[in-house]
């Protein structure tokens, strides 16, 4: 049981990281456009809001994805199962709240990051 939960972690710890590297990343490729859009008048909030957005928007598209694509498989697998139900809605509540949380978090790093982008600085070095 202990190892099991240390794979749960490891692999929540790996996918959040993955998420934060994406958005980290598309943070970086965007930085000319945040420089222009802040000096035309955004502020940090709304830069901030954007990237949050853009990331959940991925997430709940991805858990939509999934519990749809994990029903069917359990119902696919219910003939294999013993005494499990292939679709157990506290089970699949549980998926969501979790990797919603750590999605989001994993979203709102990079976004905070972009919202302190020094529009100067960066039109400057580019």
């Amino acid at each position: 049981m202990k190892t099991k939960n240390q794979i749960e972690l490891t692999a929540s710890v790996v996918a959040r990281r993955n998420r934060t590297m994406r958005m980290a990343y598309s943070v970086t490729r965007r930085t000319r456009e945040v420089s222009i859009r802040m000096a035309m008048g955004a502020n940090r909030s709304q830069v901030r809001n954007l990237f949050f957005r853009h990331g959940v928007r991925l997430i709940v598209n991805g858990l939509i994805l999934g519990v749809v694509l994990a029903i069917a498989a359990g119902h696919y697998i219910e003939s294999l199962l013993f005494g499990v139900a292939p679709a157990d809605p506290w089970i699949f509540a549980a998926v969501v709240l979790t990797l919603g949380a750590v999605g989001g978090i994993a979203c709102l790093l990079p976004a905070r990051r972009a919202a302190r982008i020094d529009p100067m600085e960066a039109l400057r070095y580019e």
